[in-house]
């Protein structure tokens, strides 16, 4: 969409014939199962790679910003519902494996934003309202 309203008709034509193009592929069957696994393992280094850049960017800066703690707890309740709901429907380790990863991450992030509560954001200072006389 992004695409589209740049006025880029054409490069966002041939962006979703390519995903079009590769989803397809991947649900035909011609692509083997091994490949399959490895992009599903590889799935978890993502997001557990996306996750680790926000926690040490949060412990280094001393906040969290404008990570907003609803957000996080969502995740977390449902990554750990994921990890039950995977357990009972699919019983593939590897995807409960994803769960429990995002499920400790996304922890870490509600933790620092607990730990971080009322703490300002690195550069921005806080300002005592001045008493009128």
């Amino acid at each position: 969409m992004v695409l589209m309203y740049r006025g880029k008709n054409l490069h966002a034509i041939t962006y979703l014939v390519t995903q079009i193009s590769i989803v397809a592929l991947l649900l035909s069957g011609l692509v083997p199962e091994k490949v399959l696994k490895i992009m599903q393992a590889s799935q978890m280094v993502v997001v557990l790679m996306s996750k680790l850049i926000q926690i040490v960017e949060n412990k280094k800066n001393n906040s969290t910003g404008q990570l907003s703690a609803l957000t996080v707890g969502l995740l977390f309740a449902g990554s750990v519902a994921r990890i039950f709901t995977s357990v009972q429907e699919t019983g593939d380790a590897l995807v409960v494996l994803t769960y429990i990863v995002s499920s400790l991450a996304n922890g870490i992030l509600c933790a620092q934003i607990i730990y971080y509560w009322n703490t300002p954001a690195k550069g921005k200072k806080v300002y005592k309202k001045d008493k009128k006389q």
